[in-house]
């Protein structure tokens, strides 16, 4: 699951990336007019150029490196390490608009380890996003996103003796409304998400059959600001959503259809140059078509910030409570085998860069997320700390250097994990 939301994580990062430079281009002293964090911030001598085609700026790219895990399987014990070998071409096409924007973008990651073929991977996303400028503070704007991906080995709803990785595929499909004018700001989205999960071969025969775990997920988000003095902000949220799993019960499950709603107030802040962010909480619900399942429900809550602490430092912290999917069973209370409802994470983030020089970049982050399962006494807790640097050598060429560390702590038998891992990797971009 976690590896699921690094997904659009990732992919979102990727189009906000390919962006950048062309809305820099347009105005470079907009810089200051927004919060940037170090990584983010535009550097003519180091930025990738884009090659001009009419009124759109192409960024491509191609990166190639090394990888080593100590713990490719995900394992509690007898664990496996291996070498992998990474290529990740890239690339986007933005238009140079003085109003609207449109942009196409696409990435691959492209995996083969040295000693372990059954954990090769081709992961590739490719989306459109784009914006209608209505007037002055007021907008229309579209997102279509595919992503065909690999489900980690340390997802709590992979089984261990799987020959290979779960093969994952989403489409995603947005379209909004916003409008800032004034003190009153309104924004209305609505999303559309399909999720599906490949079977898997067993060792020793037979195979997982992942069809209980496909679904749809149709979102409708409102939320209505009020702007207060030296850039503040408190708004009002609301989220409905409907989950349609494609035939849960008929493998033998319960009814896994749900519909989901969360209600939150808060406030926002924009200092310019210095930091931004937000903080709310509210109430949220799940309701579950099957009695077994029943209902979620608890508080809502989360943060977020962007603090530049000095001209070469830049803080970036995240506090995020929600319900997430899950398939997983496990004993109750009674120590009698029941199927989960969901998982209530609540995860804790932070992010630490740092200017050393103009073209030397460091980085830190770390993690905690606890985990419980509904229904049953599982509960994981989640832990990921690592440490970066970036070195540009130029416009075209920059190299990056890292080190991961993850742990899980589970009340599940047998599914405690660390893993280390050590990467390297060459940037060539255009």
């Amino acid at each position: 699951m976690k590896k699921e939301i690094s997904y659009f994580v990732a992919t979102s990062l990727l189009a906000t990336t390919a962006l950048a430079p062309a809305a820099f281009g347009q105005d470079e002293s907009a810089e200051g007019d927004q919060v940037m964090s170090v990584y983010e911030r535009y550097r003519p001598d180091y930025d990738a150029p884009g090659i001009r085609s009419g009124s759109f700026l192409f960024y491509p790219s191609i990166e190639a490196g090394g990888k080593f895990d100590s713990n490719i399987f995900a394992q509690e014990s007898n664990v496996t390490d291996d070498f992998i070998a990474v290529i990740k071409p890239t690339f986007a096409l933005v238009s140079d608009w003085n109003t609207d924007y449109l942009t196409v973008f696409a990435d691959a990651n492209i995996a083969r380890y040295a000693d372990n073929g059954s954990e090769d991977y081709e992961d590739f996303n490719v989306g459109v996003s784009g914006r209608k400028d209505i007037s002055h503070g007021t907008d229309i704007h579209a997102d279509i996103l595919y992503m065909d991906g690999h489900e980690d080995r340390g997802s709590p709803d992979a089984i261990g003796n799987q020959v290979e990785p779960a093969s994952t595929s989403t489409f995603k499909a947005s379209v909004g409304f916003k409008r800032d004018v004034s003190i009153l700001s309104v924004a209305v989205d609505a999303t559309y998400e399909k999720k599906n999960f490949d079977d898997v071969a067993l060792n020793g025969g037979g195979t997982l059959n992942n069809d209980d775990r496909d679904r749809d997920r149709k979102t409708a988000k409102a939320r209505v600001g009020y702007e207060l003095a030296d850039g503040r902000e408190a708004f009002l949220q609301g989220t409905i959503d409907r989950v349609e799993y494609d035939n849960s019960k008929e493998d033998g499950g319960p009814q896994r259809n749900s519909d989901g709603v969360e209600i939150v107030g808060g406030a926002a802040f924009d200092l310019t140059g210095s930091a931004r962010g937000e903080i709310y909480g509210g109430y949220m619900k799940r309701s579950f078509d099957s009695d077994t399942l029943g209902e979620i429900d608890g508080i809502k809550f989360g943060a977020e910030l962007l603090w530049n602490v000095s001209g070469l430092t830049s803080f970036t912290g995240s506090i995020k409570r929600s319900i997430d999917e899950t398939t997983v069973g496990g004993e109750d209370a009674n120590g009698v085998f029941t199927n989960s409802s969901g998982i209530v994470s609540t995860l804790f983030f932070g992010r630490v860069e740092h200017e050393l020089r103009r073209n030397v970049l460091l980085n830190a982050q770390a993690s905690y997320t606890k985990q419980n399962f509904e229904l049953t006494t599982r509960e994981d807790d989640l832990i990921n700390f690592g440490v970066g640097a970036k070195y540009l050598l130029n416009r075209n060429v920059n190299v990056n250097v890292g080190y991961d560390y993850s742990y899980r702590d589970t009340t599940a038998q047998g599914q405690d994990y660390s893993r280390h891992a050590f990467m390297v990797n060459v940037k060539a971009q255009w």
